[in-house]
């Protein structure tokens, strides 16, 4: 048996956000009601089957039967006197067929462990992602310093060739014929690429 608990302006709630077992498709469900005068009815649907409305007796207690995977919609309506003064909501249920047995799960629970589902695997991506990002700083630095030490090089073998260095290119120029961007270099980098001419 599960317990919901009623109050005015509010989700009605069941008592135990565990997922349970609904045996043979039937479901006891205890109700605390408001301590108002009046008549309680609980109306409601199953995966879009129309419940037959039912009065909530003294012992507060209601028995369903023939429930369905899907959503169970519930509501509690309060009439006084014939009249309809409030009408109480309540949780959805999800109702779930797992190996030939109906399972249930309050919607808010089901909502909230995805939630941290999601939110478990967002930060699982997020570390992923944080070492694919450190990885490609490493690939793009070794690239980087491959790019230096090529530049280094060809620059000063230009500079040795009389034949090539017919053209008289700065260092800039230079760079940007090899397809390179000058402003990717630091100033201390240009002073490396300028001096390896004395290295060779």
């Amino acid at each position: 048996m599960k317990t919901i608990k009623l109050k005015s302006g509010r989700l009605g709630r069941y008592d135990d956000v565990s997922p349970f077992l609904v045996e043979s498709g039937n479901l006891e469900l205890f109700f605390e009601l408001p301590n108002l005068s009046g008549d309680y009815f609980l109306a409601g649907e199953n995966s879009g089957r129309v419940l037959e409305a039912k009065r909530i007796p003294v012992d507060h207690r209601i028995d369903l039967s023939d429930l369905t995977a899907g959503e169970l919609k519930l509501e509690i309506k309060h009439f006084l006197r014939g009249d309809m003064i409030n009408t109480y909501k309540i949780e959805p249920l999800i109702l779930k067929s797992v190996d030939g047995s109906l399972t249930g799960t309050p919607e808010i629970a089901l909502l909230t462990a995805e939630n941290e589902e999601r939110k478990r695997e967002a930060e699982s991506l997020l570390k992923r992602l944080e070492t694919v990002e450190k990885n490609l700083e490493i690939v793009l630095q070794g690239q980087h310093l491959r790019d230096v030490a090529f530049l280094a090089y060809a620059w000063a073998e230009y500079q040795n060739d009389l034949q090539l260095n017919a053209k008289s290119l700065t260092l800039e120029a230079f760079a940007e014929t090899l397809g390179y961007s000058f402003s990717a270099f630091t100033e201390e980098e240009i002073e490396e690429i300028k001096n390896q001419k004395e290295k060779l």
